[in-house]
């Protein structure tokens, strides 16, 4: 039951698939075979590499959304509340958005992984 499985990357198997000499000389650098094309679900792979970069953007959509308009409660936040607000605020907002960004990036890992 303990079978060795190699382990890439969306862009490792799109370089691979693009036959890109870089990999084909770190391949031979380090030694190890080329990966074969039948390992790989290349077509999967470039799915959730699509999938994983529309939520990338979205995030970073968010992100300035989120923080345009903490900038705007703090110009209309008077005097030291004001401050408060650029001081504090943002970190929550960051630790919000970074916790949903990685586990919506781990299901769509996940989906292709379990070969959806």
């Amino acid at each position: 039951m303990n079978q060795r499985v190699r382990v890439t990357s969306p862009q490792t198997r799109l370089a691979l698939r693009r036959r890109s000499d870089a990999t084909r000389r770190l391949s031979r650098l380090a030694g190890r075979p080329p990966v074969g094309r039948s390992a790989i679900d290349l077509d999967d792979a470039e799915r959730a590499l699509r999938r994983q970069r529309r939520l990338a953007a979205r995030t970073a959509t968010l992100l300035l959304l989120a923080l345009a308009a903490l900038l705007t409660a703090a110009a209309i936040t008077p005097g030291r509340l004001g401050w408060a607000v650029l001081f504090f605020a943002p970190y929550p907002v960051l630790l919000l958005l970074a916790a949903v960004h990685v586990r919506r990036a781990e299901a769509i890992e996940a989906d292709y992984r379990e070969g959806s």
